[in-house]
């Protein structure tokens, strides 16, 4: 490892998807300050996605979070001396260090919470312009007077290790050569989850046309996703529980398109080129989530409920989901095939 001088903190405790965007700030942040040590303080859960990057010296792990947790942290921090501290998160967590601790200079993620709350509360749009998340980042970037690519490229580099494992399961099942679909039926959040019975049906469909489905997910999705795969009737591998972040990124690489829920899949698969087509419920576009990429399609109902979430915590007020439910299997295929580039409907 190189010798470094000075040193520079970046926190964003969570979430997954939040932290897959952030990789481009890190990378930028690395070739324009090679000579500082940097650091990037989140969640253990998520320390999967940086253990290998080289765009980083240092992760800080927390385990939950809470308050004791960061009050022990920050009198661990207090005895470093930063040249700059980033708070990529800007919530009441990460607020007590970026506050409490010394550094020469101080730069905070800008949000716009009142517009958030109006459309959410109130139904009112006050946003004049829609800023992706990505862009708030690179908004950083441009306060340091550095330049971040918000393009479409792929951005997160895969690790060696990752990339054999999903070439050895896609020749293991046979699947080289052949137009892989990959399909993250899950969520943080239920509320955010397109039906199963629909993903049933697009595996169905996506079979039939002679492409090769694959599901992906966390461990605590394995036993919805074992099901959808059963329904469906088809011939699939169902890979859910079975990778680690970066494992995911690989196989996500390798396939031709993933259809996803408004989740961190979506922008995994992104982050290494691979299109989606995404399904949005509670959340809208003004947020900052939808898909980046051109062949991208994000796929929503408009209905006068939405939004009724910051991030799809909150159950459906009528309980009837009717936002997802209200998307078709068929208009999600037509989608699927409008991105693999395969015609632009079903007949």
């Amino acid at each position: 490892m190189p010798t470094r001088s000075g040193k520079i903190l970046v926190i964003r405790m969570s979430s997954l998807g939040d932290l897959i965007l952030l990789v481009p700030l890190l990378r930028t942040i690395r070739n324009s300050f090679q000579e500082k040590e940097i650091t990037l303080l989140t969640k253990e859960k998520y320390a999967g996605l940086f253990s290998d990057q080289k765009f980083l010296d240092r992760l800080i792990l927390l385990k939950r979070g809470n308050l004791r947790e960061l009050v022990r942290l920050r009198s661990e921090l207090s005895h470093e001396h930063f040249d700059l501290i980033i708070d990529a998160h800007h919530v009441i967590r990460s607020n007590i260090l970026f506050h409490t601790l010394n550094a020469k200079k101080k730069l905070q993620i800008r949000k716009n919470e009142a517009a958030k709350t109006a459309l959410i509360k109130g139904k009112v749009n006050w946003y004049k312009h829609i800023v992706s998340q990505s862009r708030r980042y690179a908004e950083i970037a441009k306060r340091l007077e550095i330049t971040m690519n918000t393009g479409s490229a792929a951005e997160l580099p895969v690790p060696d290790a990752a990339a054999a494992r999903a070439e050895r399961l896609f020749e293991g099942n046979s699947l080289a050569g052949r137009t892989v679909i990959a399909l993250a039926p899950g969520a943080r959040w239920p509320t955010k989850v397109w039906p199963k019975e629909h993903f049933t049906m697009l595996i169905h469909e996506v079979s039939a046309r002679g492409f090769a489905p694959v599901l992906i997910g966390g461990a605590e999705e394995a036993a919805s996703n074992a099901e959808i795969a059963k329904q469906s009737g088809s011939s699939l591998l169902d890979l859910t529980g079975a990778l680690s972040i970066m494992e995911s990124a690989a196989v996500l690489k390798r396939c031709a398109a993933l259809v996803t829920n408004d989740s961190a899949p979506l922008h995994l698969a992104e982050a290494v080129g691979t299109p989606v087509v995404a399904f949005f419920g509670p959340t809208v576009r003004e947020f900052g989530y939808f898909p980046r990429l051109e062949r991208s399609i994000a796929l929503e109902v408009k209905l006068p409920c939405r939004p009724c979430s910051r991030n799809g915590a909150r159950a459906c007020p009528y309980g009837t989901k009717e936002c997802l439910v209200a998307i078709r299997p068929e208009e999600a295929l037509t989608a699927l095939l409008t991105v693999l580039g395969a015609g632009r409907s079903l007949s």
